[in-house]
């Protein structure tokens, strides 16, 4: 019994410490003594400030890259992402890019990037519970926000609900047209945010600047009869975006 509770002080004080770090650089970061693209001094500064060995100067810097404050740079000091810019969204509604930005000051552009029919992709196969002959409508977007191009979608549309989406339609509201024109009852999305390197095709198109990971929103969509007909993902680049979730507890 008295190892265990020596053991638990020490993972509580090794907690506290790197938690220490954490809320001190992040304090500075959200009260501009950090200011955004700033470097971070390097670990053995950190240590030598803190006085902290490097494992728990390393915990604090990972936490606060997943949180979204900063950014770990190979052979190079971490920098500051900006926060001030990001656009708050809540997730438990499904708006379009036109409804999103509609009481914003932002100018936003969506641009289409590629429009063609694809089959035999192993996660449409496992999401629509399809065979490799089965075709999907592959769309690609970038979203530019005030001259920078900050987002890109990719969305796949099931040919057999969606039998028709041509470039004029990719380029404007699809939804509109999905609900409008064919009368779809769009109902709810099942969604998954990461924080992960960019891959070369979100290098490709958005302007990333310094820049090497992405905040990624991947969905699948669901139609009122509860059958899937959409499967996309929106890439964001991390200092122009904030996503704010509302959690409500059911009354005992």
């Amino acid at each position: 019994m008295l190892c265990y509770s020596v053991s638990e002080k020490g993972i509580k004080e090794t907690m506290s410490k790197y938690r220490k770090v954490y809320n001190d650089i992040k304090h500075q970061i959200n009260h501009g003594v950090l200011a955004p693209k700033q470097e971070l001094p390097s670990e053995s500064e950190l240590m030598q400030h803190y006085g902290f060995s490097k494992d728990t100067i390393r915990k604090a810097l990972s936490l606060l890259e997943m949180d979204g404050y900063i950014q770990k740079q190979q052979g190079r000091n971490s920098i500051v992402l900006e926060h001030n810019l990001s656009t708050p969204q809540i997730l438990s509604e499904i708006k379009t890019v036109g409804e999103l930005n509609r009481p914003l000051t932002h100018q936003v552009k969506t641009t289409l990037a590629s429009l063609y029919i694809v089959q035999g992709e192993e996660t449409l196969m496992r999401i629509f519970n399809v065979d490799d002959q089965m075709d999907f409508y592959r769309i690609g977007r970038v979203r530019e926000i005030d001259g920078e191009a900050v987002e890109y979608e990719v969305s796949y549309f099931d040919r057999r609900i969606v039998s028709f989406i041509n470039r004029e339609i990719a380029e404007q509201s699809i939804y509109h047209y999905l609900e409008k024109e064919l009368g779809l009852k769009i109902s709810h999305s099942q969604r998954e945010i990461v924080f992960r390197y960019a891959n070369e095709e979100e290098k490709n198109t958005m302007d990333l600047n310094e820049y090497n990971m992405v905040v990624n929103v991947a969905s699948t969509t669901y139609l009122s009869d509860g059958r899937p007909f959409q499967y996309g993902s929106i890439s964001y680049r991390p200092d122009k975006i904030a996503f704010t979730s509302i959690a409500k507890r059911h009354a005992s």
